[in-house]
C-alpha cells in the first residue's frame, strides 16, 4: 500500500519553474501576490504532507550544509519518529544528509527526511536532537516505492503533495508514481533554454520517462489575475 501522490506545481506558460525569471503581471500586481492561488489550491487538496527535494530547501531556506564527506556510514538504518505536532508535514528527500536543521520544522511544518543508507551516525544524531523524523529509501535514497510504503505504514499518510523541484518530480514520473497533476499556469514567460521546468528527468537521450502513462483532464478553472488551474489524472497503459 502507498499514498496517492498529487504533483502540485506552478509554472510560467512555457513550463519554467524559476519564478524570479518570469515576466511581471500585466496589471501591475505585486508578483508575490500572484502565488497566493497556489497555496489556496494546496489547502483545498487537503493532503497532510508535502514532498520536496533538498536543493529547493537549500535555495529557499538558505540552510547550512552538513559536511557528510568527513564521516563513515552508520551500521543501522531504522525509521525514527520525531516531533509530529503540526497540522502538516514537510517531507524532504535528502539522500546524502546535507541539511542542517536549526529547529524541528521547515516553514512551520514538522519534517520527515528521506535518506540513503549511506548517512552517518553523526548526522542521524543531529536529526534526533532536533526532533526530525527520518526514513530510509535504499542505498541511494531514491527507492521511491519503499519511501511511499514507509510513509503509509509508519506515518499513516494516504495522500501526499509532490511540490518538486523538477528533478524530484522527474524521478516520480519515471517510476509511475504520480497519480494526479495539479498545475497552475502563471500568465508570464521565461523563455531561456535550459532553465528548470516542472518535470525534469535526468536520463539518457533515448529514455522516455513517461512511457506507459497518459493524462486525463479532470478540470480547467480560470482563477484571478489570469492564472489558470489545470487538473489531470494519470492513467497507466
Amino acid at each position: 500500500m502507498k499514498p496517492k501522490v498529487i504533483c502540485h506545481m506552478m509554472s510560467s506558460v512555457d513550463g519554467r519553474l524559476v519564478a524570479d525569471r518570469w515576466t511581471p503581471p500585466f496589471n501591475g500586481m505585486i508578483q508575490d501576490k500572484m502565488y497566493e492561488p497556489y497555496y489556496e489550491i494546496s489547502s483545498e487538496l487537503k493532503a497532510r504532507a508535502w514532498m520536496i527535494g533538498n536543493n529547493t530547501i537549500q535555495i529557499d531556506n538558505q540552510v547550512e550544509i552538513f559536511d557528510y564527506s568527513k564521516y563513515v556510514p552508520a551500521n543501522i538504518f531504522k525509521t525514527h519518529i520525531g516531533k509530529r505536532e503540526t497540522e502538516k508535514t514537510c517531507i524532504i528527500f535528502d539522500s546524502k544528509g546535507k541539511i542542517i536543521y536549526p529547529d524541528d520544522n521547515i516553514n512551520g511544518d514538522n519534517v520527515i527526511t528521506v535518506l540513503s543508507e549511506r548517512v552517518s551516525d553523526e548526522y542521524l544524531s543531529h536529526l534526533r536532537q532536533k526532533g526530525i523524523s527520518y526514513i530510509f529509501a535504499g542505498n541511494d535514497g531514491y527507492d521511491l516505492h519503499k519511501a511511499l510504503e514507509t510513509l503509509y505504514s509508519e506515518f499513516g499518510y494516504d495522500e501526499l503533495l509532490l511540490d518538486g523541484g523538477g528533478v524530484l518530480n522527474g524521478k516520480f514520473l519515471k517510476e509511475g508514481l504520480i497519480d494526479e497533476l495539479s498545475l497552475l499556469i502563471y500568465p508570464g514567460v521565461d523563455g531561456l533554454s535550459g532553465v528548470s521546468s516542472i518535470i525534469e528527468y535526468k536520463g539518457k537521450a533515448g529514455e522516455f520517462p513517461a512511457t506507459g502513462q497518459a493524462l486525463q483532464l479532470l478540470s480547467v478553472k480560470q482563477l484571478r489575475d489570469g492564472i489558470v488551474w489545470l487538473h489531470y489524472q494519470f492513467h497507466r497503459l
